[in-house]
């Protein structure tokens, strides 16, 4: 299974979309569709009808998943934790371990 450039719980920049600016945290990845679910962005109203255990029906907010070409890794900025650099990730291997990295590509660091 391929391995996912944006983890859960990863701050991220939206680079495009009605929530172009904003920076959120993951709170989940979906491989087989490329998408990632952030904290309180793309926000959508779901109707709920009534139903014989539900005789109320409801409105209720949620948060939908957005394509993971949109966001960016924010990597944090020194000790004070404020997040300052969006980049996209790639990857590199290890030469000593041989291990595979996440790699920023703005900055060339690994995370």
């Amino acid at each position: 299974m391929a391995q996912a450039k944006i983890r859960k719980n990863d701050m991220v920049l939206i680079i495009s979309g009605k929530d172009k600016g904003k920076f959120a945290s993951v709170l989940e990845t979906n491989l087989k569709n490329q998408t990632v679910t952030l904290k309180k962005i793309n926000m959508k109203t779901k109707h709920h009808k009534p139903s014989q255990e539900n005789t109320e029906g409801k409105i209720e907010k949620k948060e939908f998943p957005i394509h993971v070409s949109n966001v960016a890794y924010l990597a944090k900025k020194g000790a004070e934790g404020q997040h300052s650099i969006g980049s996209k990730i790639g990857w590199k291997i290890d030469a000593k371990t041989g291990k595979k990295q996440r790699l920023m590509k703005k900055v060339n660091k690994t995370i």
